[in-house]
C-alpha cells in the first residue's frame, strides 16, 4: 500500500490484486490508472474512510484514449467531501452477475418444462452473416433443417437446439463479454431474443438472434 500527502489530504491506494492502482492529482482533479490490458475485465474504484468498510465510487473505464483502465474525478465527488484520510482500491467486478442469475433461472425453467421434441424458427446474424431457418428437434436431436433465408456466406448450421442457444449465452457470460442483452421467454424460459457484443473494440464480431414459433411436438 502506498501513501501520498497532497494538499493536506492523505490518500492511500490499495489494490487487491496486481496490477497496482496509480494516482495523480492536479488541483481538485484526481486521476486513477490501472495498467491492466485484459479487456474482458471490469474494475470498480472503491473508497473507504478506515480501510475496512468499502463503498463503490465509480467504474474504472477502458477506452481508446486510456491505457488499461482509468478515470478522472473531482475531489468534491468523494464521499463525505473534505476528508483527512481516504483509502482507495480497485476491485475486479463481475460484469454480468445479475444476468448470470437470470440465465440459471431461465435454464432451470426450460429443463423443468421437459420439452425435448419441438420445432422453432430462428433469425440469426453475426457480422455480415445472417440466415433464417426452421429446426425440428426430436428427443434433443436435430432431425430436420428447413432454410428460410440463406446466409450470404457459408451455410445454415446443421444442428442448433435450444440448449445450444443457452450455451451461447452461458459462454458469453463466462467470457465477461462487453454487452449481453437477452429476453427470456416468459413461459418456457428459452432465450427468445439476444444480442452479444464480445468486445467493443472489434467490429463485426457481434451476434444476435430471434427465436419464434417454438411448438412442442407430441
Amino acid at each position: 500500500m502506498a501513501g501520498l500527502i497532497v494538499f493536506g489530504l492523505t490518500l492511500f491506494l490499495r489494490s487487491q490484486d496486481v496490477p497496482p492502482l496509480e494516482f495523480t492529482m492536479k488541483g481538485d482533479s484526481l486521476a486513477f490508472q490501472l495498467n491492466s490490458f485484459d479487456r474482458s475485465e471490469s474494475w470498480m474504484l472503491q473508497q473507504s474512510s478506515d480501510g475496512e468498510s468499502w463503498t463503490d465510487l465509480v467504474p474504472l473505464e477502458s477506452g481508446l484514449g486510456i491505457l488499461g483502465f482509468g478515470v478522472q474525478i473531482d475531489r468534491s465527488s468523494l464521499q463525505g467531501g473534505n476528508l483527512d484520510k481516504v483509502f482507495f482500491r480497485a476491485k475486479k467486478v463481475f460484469r454480468h452477475e445479475e444476468l448470470s442469475q437470470e440465465y440459471l433461472a431461465a435454464l432451470a425453467r426450460w429443463n423443468e418444462a421437459g420439452v425435448s421434441s419441438y420445432t422453432y424458427v430462428v433469425q440469426s446474424w453475426s457480422g455480415m452473416i445472417g440466415y433464417s431457418a426452421r429446426y425440428t428437434v426430436v428427443d434433443g436431436v436435430v432431425t430436420k433443417v428447413e432454410t428460410i433465408v440463406d446466409p450470404m456466406f457459408g451455410s445454415v448450421p446443421a444442428s442448433f437446439t435450444i440448449e445450444d442457444w443457452f450455451a451461447i449465452v452461458g459462454s458469453a457470460i463466462e467470457q465477461n463479454a462487453h454487452l449481453i442483452d437477452v429476453d427470456w421467454n416468459a413461459g418456457l424460459g428459452f432465450p427468445e431474443r439476444g444480442y452479444i457484443d464480445y468486445d467493443d473494440w472489434i467490429a463485426d464480431e457481434e451476434r444476435g438472434w430471434t427465436i419464434s414459433e417454438l411448438i412442442p411436438l407430441e
